[in-house]
């Protein structure tokens, strides 16, 4: 659990997050990347009953945010409120009279007790968004839940995974897990990109592993298997 952790930077999101709610108490907590080295988690306010996905479906709704498609924007919550209450818990607010924050930054900064990639995935093993309560259609929340779990068995994937160089040593690394994590959710693409490049750097060495990858990425995703 997050809170376990020893590093001081769960008490200083927890600040964080406590006063945000005071001013956004409908507010939502998204991943602004699977980056395990330098993982960026944002606030988002919102004023009323204004689900994020009433917007799903609408052409420019992934081109607004920057991302590839609408399930990367709805994806990309990790939290909604309820999770986000449960998470401050009766942390101290950070506040002008009180920068609580500002005090606890240079420990954090120069002497951290744990890596950013650990507690991400501390912190993602303890929030959780609602779908149901996230998402204005009740049909999409399966997919986003599904979504959500191939987030985190993805970025623990990347956590455990040494890199290499050769690409046919990564194909035996990740090859088969990120296929899984692919099943748990089709809409989750960030795990198609890593097989496409894979079978890219592997057309000329190894053609037939490269096909091999390829038809196994499409019969889960066909429309991310083209080359």
């Amino acid at each position: 659990m997050f809170e376990n952790l020893t590093d001081r930077l769960s008490h200083t999101l927890r600040s964080i997050t406590a006063a945000f709610l005071q001013a956004f108490p409908d507010g939502a907590a998204l991943l602004a990347s699977n980056s395990l080295d330098t993982p960026t988690v944002g606030l988002i306010g919102r004023a009323g009953d204004t689900r994020f996905a009433a917007r799903a479906g609408r052409p420019d709704m992934a081109a607004d945010f920057g991302l590839a498609d609408d399930f990367a924007v709805l994806g990309s919550f990790i939290a909604d409120s309820a999770a986000l209450r449960r998470f401050a818990g009766d942390a101290p607010l950070n506040t002008d009279d009180r920068p609580w924050v500002a005090y606890r930054a240079p420990r954090i900064t120069y002497a951290p007790d744990t890596a950013p990639r650990d507690r991400l995935l501390a912190l993602l093993g303890e929030v959780r968004v609602d779908g149901t309560a996230l998402l204005t259609s009740a049909e999409l929340a399966p997919r986003l839940n599904a979504y959500a779990d191939a987030r985190r068995s993805y970025l623990d994937l990347g956590r455990r995974t040494a890199p290499s160089a050769d690409p046919a040593v990564m194909l035996a690394r990740v090859g088969t897990p990120l296929l899984a994590v692919l099943r748990q959710s089709p809409d989750f693409q960030p795990a198609a990109e890593p097989l496409r490049r894979l079978a890219r750097a592997l057309e000329t060495r190894d053609p037939a592993a490269a096909q091999a990858l390829l038809s196994a990425l499409a019969r889960i995703r066909p429309d991310l298997a083209a080359r």
